[in-house]
């Protein structure tokens, strides 16, 4: 029974040896162990990150790579995340905070990188796309980047100065050099030839039928509602003078009535103590004046008749440069929708892939 206990004690003595060693491993082990769970770990992140941004789960995404970045601040990734974030907020439309992420990827990466050129074409994209062109012109003044140089075209179309995008074109089709952007150019040129041919707005036309009819002139304008107001505002002032009877003013009944209807017109009294009497003893009297207030009710809807019939001549004759321009933009708003600034971002963008 004896011999049976010691046989059993060494058997827990070697267990317990064997036990501590696999507890205390070295610190190596324990780095080595965790360098690759965390490795795994980022891996899972970033493949489900870009699963979210390619489906379109944009608010999504944007968590899980603000989690990404703040896991693995100094990781190599960091660029592309950056470069992802701004994506994100820029297809949800929230342009301010995608040029923000746009220039924490290029503070991040050097100029040279292709991360850091992607970053600065969409950068100057959202400004003409948020309808700044004068940062774009800007941005691609003295560049010799084809990218933006097509960009600063765009810019130009939207501000109408036809020569200068026409140049814009040319210049980026040249360094482009490229069959696949000839075709990309081409129907832009098109486009601004297009646009001498239009039909615009006569302003003197436009004065003349204003001048002939109320609201003649925004209805030549193509603006129904403002020629409705006029004419029917002219209409009615006209109709409320046409109210006013002359006879009823001027007072009709002043010969055929007695005179004691009308004493506030008789001039010729005479007064003995609180008696009054006409001067003559036949009671006709002297002089009859005639009292009226009819301009008083004429006046008024006539004159605000006739300067509602003149103002609308006038702004129809000031607006026609407004609507001509309206009319401009609209054409090159639906011209480009087919050919828009999007065909030129086909350049390189990075992905969100590990890098060890």
């Amino acid at each position: 029974m004896r011999k049976k206990n010691k046989h059993i004690l060494l058997a827990l003595f070697f267990s317990i040896t064997f036990s501590q060693e696999n507890i205390y491993r070295s610190v190596d082990d324990i780095k080595k162990e965790w360098s690759g769970y965390t490795s795994y770990q980022k891996e899972e992140m970033v493949s489900f990150s870009e699963f979210l941004f390619k489906e379109g789960h944009y608010e999504r995404c944007l968590l899980s790579l603000f989690e990404l970045s703040y896991k693995f601040p100094n990781d190599p990734i960091v660029p592309n995340i950056q470069y992802h974030i701004a994506r994100c907020y820029e297809e949800m439309k929230n342009y301010a905070l995608a040029q923000r992420y746009y220039k924490k990827a290029m503070h991040i990466e050097p100029s040279n990188s292709f991360v850091y050129k992607a970053a600065n074409y969409r950068f100057n994209h959202i400004y003409l796309l948020s309808g700044n062109q004068e940062k774009v012109i800007e941005s691609a003044k003295d560049s010799e980047d084809p990218y933006l140089i097509a960009f600063k075209g765009y810019a130009h179309l939207q501000n109408q100065q036809w020569e200068e995008a026409r140049t814009s074109f040319i210049l980026a089709q040249s360094i482009f050099n490229h069959q696949h952007y000839n075709k990309l150019i081409t129907p832009i040129f098109k486009i601004i030839e297009d646009v001498g041919s239009l039909p615009m707005h006569n302003k003197y036309f436009v004065f003349f039928s204003g001048s002939l009819i109320p609201g003649g002139g925004q209805f030549l304008l193509n603006e129904p509602s403002g020629g409705q107001g006029v004419f029917v505002s002219v209409a009615m002032m006209l109709l409320i003078n046409s109210w006013v009877d002359s006879n009823i003013l001027l007072g009709e009944g002043r010969f055929s009535e007695s005179e004691g209807n009308f004493l506030p017109v008789f001039k010729d009294f005479k007064f003995k103590g609180s008696e009054k009497s006409l001067q003559n003893k036949d009671r006709i009297p002297i002089s009859i004046v005639m009292d009226s207030a009819i301009l008083k009710f004429i006046t008024p809807p006539f004159l605000v008749a006739s300067s509602l019939y003149v103002t609308s001549s006038f702004l129809s004759f000031f607006d026609t440069k407004r609507k001509n321009k309206e009319l401009i933009e609209f054409y090159i708003s639906q011209e480009l929708k087919n050919v828009n600034s999007n065909r030129f971002l086909d350049f390189p963008e990075p992905t969100l892939k590990v890098l060890n």
